[in-house]
This record gives C-alpha cells, structure tokens and sequence, in this order.
C-alpha cells in the first residue's frame, strides 16, 4: 500500500462508487418481446386462429369435369391493444448539482437511475406475460428439476417436447429462442443428461460447466438462449433492500420471436407495442421546476406488452425446488 506522511487523501477526486453498475445488461426483455411501433395509442388488429380461420385444415379434392374447385373463406378475429404510460423522475437540486460536480454529472446519474426503473417494471411485465399460463400452455417436465433428480431430468428432451406441441400447432421453429431463469440454467448446466448432449455437440469435458448459451442453443435446435438473471429489490420502501428474481424458477419458455419490424403478422409470440406519436420507446426528458429549484429528469413510455399469438410459445413447469 503505497505510504507518504505527505500525502493527504483526496476524497473529492477518489471518484464515485456505484453499487448495481451493469445491472442493465442482465435484461432480456425487449429479446422476449421486441419493440414493434404502432401509430396509435389503442387499436385493433386481425387475428387468424387456426380453428376460425381452417388454417391446416386439408380441404383440397378431386375436380371432376364441368365442376367447381373446393372453395372456402378464412375468417379471422378482431383482437385490441391498449398502450399505457409508465414513467418515473428524479429531482436534480441546484445545490447537489453544484456539491457533487467534481465527482459526477448530477444529471446523467438521474437519467441513468430514472431509466432503470423503467426497464426494470419493463421487464417485470414481460416477465408476467411470457411466464404466464393463461398465454401459453405449461406442460410439467418430465422429471423435476430437482437437486436429487440431477442425474435424471432431461431438459434437452423436454424442450424438444415443447417444440413439437409448437410444430403440431403450425408454428415455425426458423426463429425460437428458450428462457431460462439463472438458477434453473445454474442446475442444469450440472445435470448429468444436459452435459452428455454437450458433449455430443462438441464440447469439451473442461468447459462443460461453464457451457456458453449457444453451445446450449445448438443443444436444443433453436436460434438463441436467453438467461433471465435481472434482481430487484422486492422490500417495501424503507424497509431493507430483499432481492428477488424477475423471472421465476417455475418455468422454461420455448418460443417463437420475430424482430426487425415485421408487423404482427411477421411471427412472433408477442411484442413490446409502443406508441410512436409519443415518443421512443425508452425516453428521457427534463425540465425546470424553479419552485424546488430542481432540474426534473423524467424517463417515460406509451407501451403495451401484448402477447398476439398463444400458439407461438410453450411452457415448461421445472417443478424446481
């Protein structure tokens, strides 16, 4: 440690230290439901339904001579949207502005902090809506995801399984991607089954504990894994921070996701809906509140996290414990 009775420590210049820094990167979100601008604020959309619309049905016969083709009209539904506003803002005194510009940017901070929330409740809404069994059928795994049953569950299999049920309801398998909460990814990656298929896949003996998401992807056939890892804190204000998972140990998505603005009818088992007219899809704003002699910094949305297709996702129940 380095030592002079010279030296005086200077804490205005030892910099900031911010506890929680790169909590953002562990969001999946917007990979879950991606952003899709809509123009207005509420609205509908058509709807085809595999039963409504005889999507699969074979309906196709034999001409004779002198007679009509098969013929038939699809219908389709009418579903609607409702986006809602969401925002939080943070107060910027002039005196703490002035106190701690030698250490920071008393309003990039606010920004940062005041965007935070946003994709937190973000992606706590997400999380609501793909973890949810009244939007997609949830089927138990075939053993549970259990510390006794490491040597014997088979999420390989069961994510096969999922995307068969998506096969057998007409989806697509060219775009899936699979959630798995962070706990429940830690405890497979140590399952007996799971490492075997690594290892068919090519991975190496040494690294199989630290198997990377796309050594699992290629694993399960499908484009991408996404690991929800996002904490929060899930105490009442003032009391003691708690932490807690956004996403729960319950379940494995298997799933179809559609990004680059294909529309509703690009695929996808839902999007992140936002209003356009109102702003982007994350927005920060300021403005002068001279009464408190603030800066007020506001981050803010118009946005509805809207599941357009039941079809296009499968639950898998870890009965983790």
């Amino acid at each position: 440690m380095y030592s002079n009775a010279a030296a005086v420590f200077r804490g205005d210049i030892a910099g900031v230290l911010e506890q929680a820094k790169d909590w953002e990167t562990s969001l999946i979100g917007t990979r879950v439901m991606p952003i899709l601008n809509v123009p207005v604020r509420a609205g509908q959309y058509p709807s085809f339904k595999l039963q409504q619309g005889q999507l699969l049905k074979s309906e196709v016969k034999v001409r004779d001579p002198y007679s009509t083709f098969p013929r038939g009209t699809r219908a389709y539904t009418q579903e609607t949207f409702n986006a809602l506003e969401y925002g939080y803002e943070e107060a910027v005194d002039d005196t703490v502005t002035a106190d701690v510009s030698r250490f920071f940017d008393a309003e990039v901070i606010a920004a940062k902090l005041a965007r935070r929330k946003l994709l937190l409740a973000h992606e706590l809404r997400v999380a609501g809506e793909i973890f949810n069994t009244s939007n997609f059928t949830a089927t138990a795994a075939g053993t549970a995801y259990t510390t006794a049953n490491i040597a014997t569950f088979d999420v390989g299999e069961d994510v096969q399984l999922a995307i068969d049920r998506l096969i057998a309801n007409g989806e697509s398998t060219s775009n899936l991607r699979v959630v798995i909460p962070y706990p429940v990814w830690t405890r497979i990656r140590a399952s007996t089954k799971f490492q075997n298929r690594l290892r068919g896949a090519g991975i190496s003996s040494d690294t199989i504990l630290n198997a990377s998401t796309q050594a699992a992807a290629e694993v399960f056939g499908v484009s991408e894994v996404l690991i929800g890892r996002a904490a929060y804190d899930s105490a009442a204000e003032g009391v003691a921070y708690s932490a807690a998972n956004v996403w729960s140990n319950a379940y494995i998505w298997v799933g179809s996701v559609t990004e680059g603005g294909a529309g509703y009818f690009g695929g996808g088992a839902g999007f992140t809906l936002n209003w356009s007219e109102y702003g982007p899809a994350i927005g920060v704003f300021t403005y002068r509140e001279e009464s408190i002699k603030s800066n007020i910094v506001r981050a803010s949305h118009y946005v509805a996290e809207k599941v357009v297709n039941t079809n296009a996702g499968q639950l898998v129940a870890t009965q983790y414990s």
